[in-house]
């Protein structure tokens, strides 16, 4: 078969890949429901394609933020559940019902907006408690209104809460930190025993996302767990989780020259060659959600067959190109005339801590790329060949 030739940058997302994220967080919660998070576009990687992948591995209940969202999957999708995060608004309210919408109530004031519709509605709802996140939630102090019959009139099905340290514990193993490892520890408790005291209360399932389940040593009672970066690659725990990069990025190769000693490369100058050095252009830049901190500091890579050659960037990343050193890259793989950012080698997780930013806010700026749906079967242990030996604590802060 003749080496696919691109013309602009492309994302290819596995959607085989998804689904094995999906039976290996099953394999580790047996007894719970995995339910995908599918909010901002399923996190850059298309929520429409992601949603129908899981459908066909059993799955029936989603996660949105906003209604808009769950409009949209609800035009594809008419019989599955779909749960917004962010609650109903006066704005928004007979959307709702009008596309069978699960409203998570973050607040009284948005149970008061429920108390509206919520005996002609197809669907109940889901109560979301403050346990020390101090993000949204309904407070501790306002538990009392919620008795036994209310819940019924609310129909009520689910109470859920989010946790603000739990994907911190990995980092505690070797974080010299006193404080600060103390900080997490008693953050973790303190959530977990709210969350316990709240399923006593309200005598309903409860529902925590995946890092919480993992860093459950309070040994919590889980009905539901919540997962999106999971399944999409992004491993916090990678030494409990065996997960499938999902995505690859790839960019043409535009132009290679040689500079001389000396010659400066890019905006302000602020790489200098001590050697001649052979230089390859890439089509591809921060407009495309491509980092600035890795100016400098990031690499590309280039592929022969199976072998994969790293060129480090060099210079200032700018808008629609950046540069890298292929002075150490074989003539085989330049031919090619395409390198990757994020490919099976070089996962998700790598790139970003070479990035030093969130995983998953970079993947949500991901944009203007050709969008590539595939569904490649992983070869056996392709997917543990990341190079990845220790995500940075600023990299998996959720």
């Amino acid at each position: 078969m003749p080496e696919e030739q691109i013309y602009q940058p492309k994302m290819s997302v596995n959607l085989a890949a998804v689904q094995e994220n999906y039976d290996e967080l099953c394999r580790h919660a047996p007894k719970q429901e995995i339910c995908p998070v599918v909010k901002s576009n399923a996190y850059g990687l298309g929520a429409k394609e992601v949603t129908e992948s899981l459908i066909k591995c059993g799955c029936r209940n989603f996660y949105v933020s906003t209604a808009q969202e769950g409009i949209h999957l609800r035009k594809h999708f008419p019989d599955i559940q779909i749960n917004v995060l962010n609650g109903p608004h006066k704005s928004n309210l007979i959307l709702f019902k009008k596309n069978a919408l699960t409203p998570v109530i973050n607040s009284m004031e948005q149970l008061r907006l429920w108390e509206k519709i919520c005996s002609s509605s197809q669907t109940g709802c889901i109560l979301n408690l403050e346990t020390g996140f101090n993000r949204l939630g309904i407070k501790e102090s306002e538990w009392p209104h919620f008795t036994k019959e209310k819940l019924k009139e609310y129909k009520v099905s689910l109470i859920m809460s989010h946790l603000s340290c739990a994907s911190d514990v990995p980092e505690m193993a070797d974080c010299k930190d006193e404080q600060r490892r103390k900080t997490v520890q008693e953050q973790n408790k303190k959530q977990f025993d709210t969350y316990q005291r709240a399923l006593k209360h309200f005598g309903l399932p409860g529902s925590l996302a995946l890092d919480a389940h993992l860093a459950n040593t309070e040994q919590a009672p889980i009905s539901q767990i919540r997962s999106g970066a999971a399944l999409y690659g992004i491993n916090v725990f990678p030494k409990v989780l065996n997960l499938s990069p999902v995505m690859t990025i790839e960019a043409p190769l535009l132009q290679i020259e040689t500079i001389k000693k000396g010659d400066n490369v890019g905006y302000g100058a602020t790489f200098q060659a001590e050697k001649d050095t052979k230089v390859a252009v890439l089509g591809i830049g921060y407009s495309h959600g491509i980092p600035r901190s890795l100016s400098n500091n990031g690499k590309v890579w280039f592929q022969d067959g199976d072998e994969f050659y790293s060129a480090p960037i060099i210079g200032r990343i700018s808008m629609g190109l950046l540069n890298c050193d292929v002075t150490k890259v074989p003539q085989s793989a330049l031919k090619k005339s395409k390198a990757s950012l994020v490919n099976r080698r070089y996962t998700i997780n790598d790139f970003c801590v070479d990035a030093d930013r969130l995983d998953s806010e970079i993947m949500c700026c991901f944009n203007s790329m050709d969008l590539v749906y595939t569904n490649r079967l992983q070869r056996e242990r392709e997917k543990k060949i990341s190079n990845i030996t220790n995500i940075k604590k600023s990299c998996c802060q959720r």
